[in-house]
Parts: structure tokens; C-alpha cells; sequence
């Protein structure tokens, strides 16, 4: 028996890359979210540094293997789920927020994050930084 979900009131502020907002009934609910981040001492650009295919964002990644078969058994004494509020300050990197059933929901975040500084006896930036890949 599938169970109505009634919530009165939602307060959120923030949803960001890639999350879901799901109010209602769904089949299946997929949220994917690659990221590269380059944080420097100084506000530097070299073109093109985005076009580097670091292994954290491109390998598969392995499934877990489910057996076919569960066996479950559930009581709901009552078909409403009723919640009087949720209060969410942000949702972010393919999260899902979700009020209702769905049979499958897949999330996927990936985020190489890079930090630079400059050297601390130099007090301007190097000309050139080369970012590479890592292992």
C-alpha cells in the first residue's frame, strides 16, 4: 500500500548544483553533479584549465551489488505520513530533498577541489602555475 505524504509547510532558502526539489509521486529521481574548483591566493586565469580530465571526474565508479531479492515487511497503520513542517537551510551538490515515494533515487557528486598560494617570501604571484593531473 503506497502512503500519502502531506507536509503543511517547507521553508528552504538555497538549492544549488544539481539538487532536486521533488514534491510528489516518482519513478525514479537521478541528480549528478561533476565539479572543479580552483581556489587561488591571487586572481589569476590561464585559459583552458577546465579542459584537463582529472581521474577523480572521469573514472566509473563502482555499483554495489544488491541481491535481486529482499524480503520486507511493513505495517502502516496509517495510509498518511504527516509532517507539520521541515525547515531546510540548503540543498547542494546533487542532493535530493524529496516529499513522496519513488522507487529509485541516484546520486552522484564528484568535486576536485585545487588550492594554490603564492610562495610566502614572494609578494606577487609566480607567472605561471601548471595544473596537472593527480593519481
Amino acid at each position: 500500500m503506497k502512503r500519502l505524504s502531506m507536509v503543511q509547510l517547507l521553508n528552504s532558502k538555497v538549492f544549488l548544483l544539481s539538487s532536486v526539489l521533488q514534491i510528489g509521486d516518482s519513478r525514479e529521481i537521478t541528480a549528478r553533479s561533476n565539479v572543479l574548483a580552483v581556489q587561488r591566493q591571487y586572481e589569476l586565469f590561464y585559459g583552458g584549465e577546465g579542459e584537463v580530465g582529472f581521474p577523480v571526474l572521469t573514472k566509473p565508479i563502482p555499483k554495489l551489488d544488491v541481491p535481486a531479492s529482499v524480503r520486507t515487511y511493513r505495517l502502516n497503520e496509517s495510509p498518511v505520513l504527516s509532517v507539520r513542517s521541515v525547515y531546510l537551510i540548503a540543498a547542494s551538490t546533487a542532493s535530493v530533498v524529496h516529499i513522496g515515494s519513488t522507487s529509485t533515487i541516484s546520486g552522484e557528486t564528484r568535486i576536485k577541489h585545487i588550492r594554490q598560494l603564492a610562495d610566502s617570501i614572494a609578494p606577487t604571484p609566480k607567472t605561471a602555475i601548471r595544473i596537472t593531473k593527480d593519481g
